[in-house]
């Protein structure tokens, strides 16, 4: 009976390796690219003016390849996959409390531009443009920066990257 019993268990857990956690990590994952997109950042009506301007911009797709960029490639840290996870759940569940327990017509977005360095990521920047180092050489500002000669984040210079025409945007809202 007792070697009965370890069969089983040897079989449960063959069972759980091989097929429950490739499903479990197929929905996580699943998940994560969802809730990544654009369209489902736009699912929340405050949004709206960014995601529109996202479409309008480099970023999101309005390049000659129609390459673009998801919302959390910009927005989350891509230092580990333990910073990245930690910092989803904390902003999700953020802007879900402001949907659903403040006045969204209240927010200040102008002045949320002001902090963007608080919400977008060089880690994220430089994921994308692993060779900006290389490429740009021969930028003073950026061979300082890449040097640790400046205390500049890529959005101090680059402010209305990913979101073009977004004071246009953020204006037609407010006026509706």
């Amino acid at each position: 009976m007792k070697g009965n019993t370890k069969a089983w268990y040897l079989v449960g857990g063959i069972v759980v390796v091989l097929f429950l956690l490739p499903l479990a990590w197929a929905g996580v994952e699943t998940t994560l690219e969802w809730t990544s997109t654009p369209e489902f950042c736009a699912s929340c009506h405050v949004m709206e003016p960014m995601v529109s301007a996202y479409y309008d911009s480099v970023h999101g797709g309005n390049n000659p390849v129609g390459v673009r960029a998801e919302c959390t490639d910009c927005h989350l840290p891509h230092n580990n996959a333990l910073i990245y996870l930690a910092a989803k759940s904390e902003t999700g569940m953020h802007d879900m409390w402001i949907t659903w327990f403040t006045d969204e017509t209240a927010l200040d977005w102008q002045a949320n531009r002001e902090r963007r360095d608080e919400y977008v990521y060089d880690s994220g920047c430089l994921q994308c443009h692993e060779n900006l180092a290389e490429i740009s050489a021969g930028q003073e500002m950026h061979a300082k920066y890449f040097a640790g000669l400046i205390d500049a984040k890529c959005v101090d210079c680059h402010a209305g990257v990913g979101h073009e025409n977004l004071n246009r945007y953020l204006l037609s809202q407010k006026y509706r």
